[in-house]
């Protein structure tokens, strides 16, 4: 059996794992001499390898040996779509790969390669072939520790949450996350996915209440913060409710920006919704031309609110009716 290949191996190692294999295959270089654009920029170890690869890939084989040739093409090229296919292929047919190990060394790379699409791809289905996930939430840990709003990983959760319904301690370590970093805008998301995968998309207003005043303390903390805000305006939206239904958080934000001198265009725009839903012209308009100068690089979005809102209808209206009148006298 061909011996892994590290990246600890010495140069000698490596020539001689590579000089194995061109004995046996018939490496295919990636392009003719003639090709002059457009060829990607190898080191002569690295050509070698990919020419034996591409020698493998047209073959077809799958052995333990290619399969270690796998470990040897990640470890120079983490990104090759190609390599973690065949490494799969070898996966599904050779029973005696222990895909325990196989998860170990998914561990040992991870951080390294923590934005690389493949490796999570990988370790979705691995995690599918053992039916097993009880080792996902520490390896995130460590990913996240690193790098917090780290997509893939917040995406594998979700997957992960939805696979094997695994949301023990779930809201735990979101107010861990929280607390680590209150703007952390991906720790909102996967509440506001948490919320509704637990009550099966139907949030009634009991919920709803629960966690918008969840994240009216957390605007407290922060005012100057726009994922609560986001987070109470996604309640309102998704689950068909009414501002009205809410009005706790129109007097919450109103003492929320008297008490906070800094300019605050989140709670604004919060206010400027409840105004408008409960027909309050005056209020509406008043928050308008604040936000117009708090907001100013948006002025022109405000501008074109404030045309489109009911209330210019109602204005056209009035003015409809004068003229009316003048007309009749």
């Amino acid at each position: 059996m061909y011996e892994f290949f590290s990246q600890s191996s010495t140069d000698k190692e490596l020539d001689q794992l590579l000089s194995k294999w061109e004995q046996e295959v018939i490496p295919i270089p990636q392009f003719s001499d003639q090709v002059k654009i457009m060829k990607i920029k190898y080191s002569k170890e690295e050509e070698r390898m990919m020419n034996i690869f591409r020698a493998v890939c047209l073959s077809k084989e799958v052995s333990y040996r290619v399969y270690e040739l796998t470990h040897l093409i990640i470890e120079n090229f983490p990104t090759n779509y190609c390599a973690w296919v065949v490494r799969r292929q070898c996966l599904d047919k050779i029973k005696e790969i222990n895909l325990l190990e196989e998860l170990e060394w998914l561990d040992s790379i991870m951080i390294i390669y923590q934005k690389n699409y493949q490796i999570w791809h990988h370790r979705k289905l691995l995690i599918e072939k053992l039916n097993d996930s009880s080792h996902e939430k520490n390896i995130l840990a460590k990913v996240f520790e690193s790098e917090p709003k780290n997509f893939h990983a917040w995406s594998h959760r979700i997957w992960m949450i939805r696979r094997f319904d695994n949301i023990e301690g779930e809201f735990d370590f979101i107010e861990q996350m929280m607390k680590n970093d209150v703007k952390n805008n991906s720790a909102w998301n996967y509440r506001f996915f948490l919320v509704q995968y637990i009550n099966g998309n139907t949030v009634d207003k009991n919920i709803s209440e629960k966690e918008i005043k969840y994240a009216l303390n957390k605007i407290k903390e922060c005012p100057i913060n726009e994922s609560p805000y986001c987070y109470i305006r996604g309640f309102i939206t998704k689950f068909n409710f009414k501002y009205s239904d809410f009005n706790f958080i129109k007097e919450e934000m109103e003492n929320i920006l008297n008490n906070n001198k800094e300019d605050n265009s989140y709670g604004l725009n919060l206010l400027l919704d409840f105004y408008e839903e409960e027909k309050n012209g005056e209020k509406f308009n008043e928050i308008i031309e604040k936000l117009k100068k708090v907001d100013y690089i948006r002025k022109k979005y405000y501008c074109w609110r404030k045309e489109n809102s009911i209330f210019k209808e109602n204005k056209d209206s009035k003015e409809e009716n004068k003229d009316n009148k003048v007309e009749n006298k």
